[in-house]
């Protein structure tokens, strides 16, 4: 099972793309011999094509495939939109099955020789689980990659379960004994809960040197009209959910409450690509404050950090790329509220903990990590297919409450872990955005999704 993905991961019944027709000036390619040649002089993603170096480029998309678009060997204009809107229609295991409507947008903001192509995903969804999801998150970088703003605005009405903290046995499992009140009930398995959210989360980022940025972030987030189903303290014995202790024990409220906050950014961005890269680097390390005085329920600090690498396999076929991704992140002080924790699947593209139903794993920190290969199949590159594996360790806090103690779990005590195999169908060359089709085991349990755009 898998937790809601990003735009591209909420499935495909119909495309429409809009987009005008890729053009520019032309310019006088360099010559070459072969595409190691053209490797060594411009990165990965250029290559020999009629003894000059070229972008890569499939030759064929879906659109060219069904006739909705002509081939062109135009490059692509600064400015010029590319923008795909996706009826969707689909089933995944969190949200049940949804509809409504999701847009893909890229553009690039200068010369697409000295300028990375920005992307806006935006989506409007309804579920039969009574869901109703609004989300854009946007990557945009300006003429000749000087600033770079990263977006993640969110309203839900949502429901999921929760499963407590850590990646081994929650202790709400086995019940508890606590001083003056009994032995609580056991709780097993899934916790329900319905929530509703609304975040803002804003980045500016700044070029300082080379490919390096620094930068100040803004952050809101609000749950509320929360919702225990399983709670019900009137029960003989009482039935305690994890929410609900780990929010006393920390003095939230068990309804609603905010995070937050301001940070630091420090980022080092070299792909070619924020859509679908085939080379370069991506790290960033954040510090976020959360004090009461900017609306936190109460004060604390995270510290978070990514890395992400891609290196090509083929000169000649540069989209064969081994990618690796690592998110690290913890709380450093203070109390972070329950949902507020880190999470699987709950990052700015909703993309950590492929196999794994969104907010599976939840914890006081986390590291997280995946490899993927990436390869074409057929020579247009039409269709492609991907490998992967991944591996998720979270931290429970250790509780010493009204006579309770519980030592809790530290990173890598209780390492969880997925993998899969999926097939790529080109949706648009221009953009290097693939339709995904996944399949997923994870703890014994298959998934199979259908998707748009690359998990990192």
């Amino acid at each position: 099972m898998r937790h809601l993905g990003s735009i591209g991961e909420l499935g495909l019944a119909v495309a429409l793309l809009v987009a005008s027709p890729a053009g520019g000036a032309e310019e006088v390619p360099a010559a070459c011999e072969d595409s190691n040649e053209c490797r060594r002089r411009f990165g990965s993603g250029s290559v020999c094509q009629s003894g000059a170096c070229e972008p890569y480029r499939d030759e064929t998309d879906l659109f060219i495939a069904v006739g909705l678009s002509e081939k062109t060997h135009a490059h692509p204009k600064a400015f010029e939109p590319l923008l795909a809107v996706l009826p969707a229609f689909a089933y995944n295991p969190t949200v049940g099955f949804l509809f409504g409507a999701v847009g893909l947008f890229g553009m690039y903001l200068g010369d697409p020789d000295t300028t990375t192509i920005s992307s806006v995903q935006a989506m409007v969804l309804y579920t039969t689980k009574n869901q109703f999801i609004t989300q854009i998150n946007s990557t945009i970088l300006t003429e000749g990659n000087t600033w770079e703003f990263q977006g993640d605005w969110r309203f839900m009405i949502f429901n999921q379960d929760t499963f407590g903290l850590g990646t081994g046995h929650s202790p709400v499992s086995q019940g508890f004994t606590l001083n003056g009140f009994g032995t609580t009930a056991e709780v097993e398995g899934a916790q329900h809960m319905d929530m509703n959210l609304l975040r803002f989360r804003q980045n500016a980022l700044r070029k300082v040197w080379g490919a390096l940025y620094v930068g100040p972030g803004l952050s809101f987030d609000r749950y509320y009209g929360i919702e225990d189903q399983r709670l019900d303290l009137s029960a003989s014995p009482p039935v305690v959910t994890s929410h609900y202790a780990y929010s006393v024990i920390e003095g939230f409220g068990t309804k609603a409450y905010n995070t937050s906050g301001l940070s630091l950014n420090v980022l080092y961005d070299t792909r070619d690509s924020t859509i679908n890269a085939y080379r370069g680097v991506y790290a960033s390390l954040s510090y976020q404050w959360n004090p009461t005085w900017f609306g936190s329920s109460k004060d604390s600090s995270l510290i978070s950090a990514e890395f992400r690498t891609y290196l090509s396999l083929s000169s000649a076929v540069p989209r064969n790329v081994l990618a690796f991704w690592v998110v690290a992140q913890g709380q450093v002080s203070g109390s972070l509220p329950y949902l507020a924790l880190p999470a699987i699947g709950w990052d700015q593209k909703n993309r950590t903990g492929r196999g794994w139903v969104q907010g599976r794993f939840r914890g006081t920190s986390e590291v997280y990590a995946e490899a993927e290969w990436r390869f074409r199949i057929t020579e247009n590159g039409l269709l492609g297919g991907v490998v992967f594996a991944n591996m998720s360790t979270f931290t429970r806090p250790a509780v010493n409450y009204l006579g309770y103690s519980e030592a809790g779990e530290s990173l890598f005590e209780h390492p969880r872990f997925a993998g899969g195999v999926g097939l790529r169908i080109m949706q648009n060359r221009q953009s290097r955005t693939n339709i995904t089709l996944d399949l997923t085991v994870a703890d014994k349990t298959v998934g199979f999704y259908f998707g748009a755009g690359e998990a990192f």
